[in-house]
């Protein structure tokens, strides 16, 4: 019998050093028929250019992978669309230049949906978080299923951007990644993904993501602004009791954000005081986030 091609889709962005690691452990699957697509994002004539186009004249003979180069730097969901338009295989996948599949993954992510309809898109396997080479977190997730609003909450920790195998025809009817998201990119297209399709899981552990210690902060307020402007329409479309669920844990996590990431007690204070947060529901959050911290799991608040 036949195995069907499974394209795995590499953006790559200033990260010469972990790109290999990523190419390598796709090339390394149980699963052989496959081809790598690398989208290069760099911009022309920097050391982050020159330095993966060294990387990638080690895989020049290997006709399994595919080098892309954008003729300037767009962003992450651009180089992902640019990948899948250069693909061929009837499964696609995702994968961070900074993250590794561990051997079985893209067989066990086929079998899985070889054996489901059409109605399930797509399917994620286990991963652990490491930190400085350290397990940070594991995945505790198992849920599948219609799992829209969950996702839809950004409450559904599957890590996207590496973990997903989707069938090629369902990418397409999605039109790719929405290209206006500088963050945010995974969570956004997996929302338009589980509005249309179920999402299975598979009890493997498939993924490495790698957590890198870093000092960049982001408006996130901006950001969750843009989110919300861009889903309008589809939270317009919950019941009131959603709504109201959906807006509790976005305001959660801009207060996680601001007290925690930022350090910015008066603005947590503010959300507080303007009664976008309740005490109650911090503190319920804030003990999910300590079990999780404590335990090592990654898996979505139940409010």
């Amino acid at each position: 019998m036949k195995t069907k091609l499974v394209s795995i889709l590499i953006p790559t962005y200033q990260r010469p050093l972990t790109l290999s690691r990523a190419i390598d452990s796709v090339l390394n699957q149980t699963y052989t028929n496959i081809e790598v697509i690398v989208v290069d994002d760099n911009n022309p004539n920097t050391d982050e250019r020159l330095e993966t186009e060294g990387v990638m004249l080690g895989y020049k003979k290997n006709s399994k992978v595919k080098y892309i180069k954008h003729e300037y730097n767009k962003n992450g969901s651009a180089a992902r669309n640019t990948a899948f338009q250069n693909s061929k295989g009837e499964y696609i996948m995702l994968l961070d230049d900074d993250d590794e599949f561990l051997p079985s993954k893209v067989e066990a992510q086929v079998n899985r949906l070889e054996k489901l309809d059409s109605s399930w898109g797509a399917c994620y396997t286990k991963y652990k978080r490491l930190k400085n080479g350290k397990i940070d977190t594991v995945c505790a997730e198992k849920k599948e299923g219609n799992l829209y609003f969950d996702e839809l909450c950004r409450n559904l920790f599957i890590q996207a951007g590496s973990n997903l195998m989707l069938r090629r025809e369902v990418f397409n009817e999605l039109g790719g990644f929405d290209e206006s998201f500088q963050r945010n990119q995974d969570i956004e297209f997996t929302v338009r993904l589980l509005k249309k399709y179920k999402l299975a899981y598979v009890d493997e552990m498939g993924l490495i993501y790698h957590r890198h210690s870093t000092k960049r902060f982001f408006n996130m307020d901006k950001i969750t602004n843009h989110y919300l402007s861009t889903f309008k329409l589809q939270i317009d479309e919950l019941s009131e009791v959603e709504k109201v669920k959906f807006y509790k844990i976005i305001n959660l996590q801009l207060f996680r954000y601001k007290v925690l990431t930022i350090r910015d007690f008066k603005a947590g204070y503010s959300m507080v005081k303007n009664e976008d947060v309740s005490l109650i529901d911090i503190f319920k959050y804030f003990t999910h986030l300590g079990y999780r911290r404590m335990f090592k799991k990654s898996y979505g608040f139940n409010l």
